[in-house]
């Protein structure tokens, strides 16, 4: 079953709220169990030094609260067509930590949003639900 969530929504401004793509979330899966996510964040040219700087006082506040699982945790900065772009790769705790923000979140949340644009039918952010896929060593040849 297909799921929207609204994820970041704006401080100030309504022309700000962004509604996220929607995420495969199995039907099996209890509210309770932990969510893999990639999230993409298309980063505004002049923004990606501070969105960056960022990032980890956000992860520190996350990991504060105990929303978010320790691993696995990945942080990548990359062009996108010539344009800067930032994947984070994260487990919440469980499904529902999302959708119930603390304030102080919420408000990591809005700064990332005002540093994003939507490019080549993209949405600033978005975040699909992943599975890890274990993969075993080859056998050394």
């Amino acid at each position: 079953m297909k799921y929207g969530r609204q994820i970041l929504a704006a401080a100030a401004a309504a022309v700000l709220t962004m509604t996220l793509a929607p995420a495969a979330i199995p039907q099996d899966a209890a509210p309770d169990t932990p969510e893999t996510v990639m999230a993409t964040f298309r980063v505004k040219p002049g923004q990606i030094d501070a969105f960056v700087k960022m990032m980890p006082d956000y992860w520190a506040a996350l990991r504060e609260r105990d929303m978010v699982m320790p691993t696995p945790h990945v942080l990548l900065r990359g062009e996108e067509n010539g344009k800067p772009i930032v994947v984070e790769i994260l487990s919440w705790r469980a499904h529902g930590i999302p959708d119930n923000v603390p304030p102080d979140i919420q408000a990591y949340w809005d700064k990332m949003n005002a540093m994003v644009e939507g490019r080549d039918g993209h949405k600033g952010i978005e975040f699909p639900e992943m599975t890890i896929v274990p993969v075993k060593d080859s056998p050394a040849k």
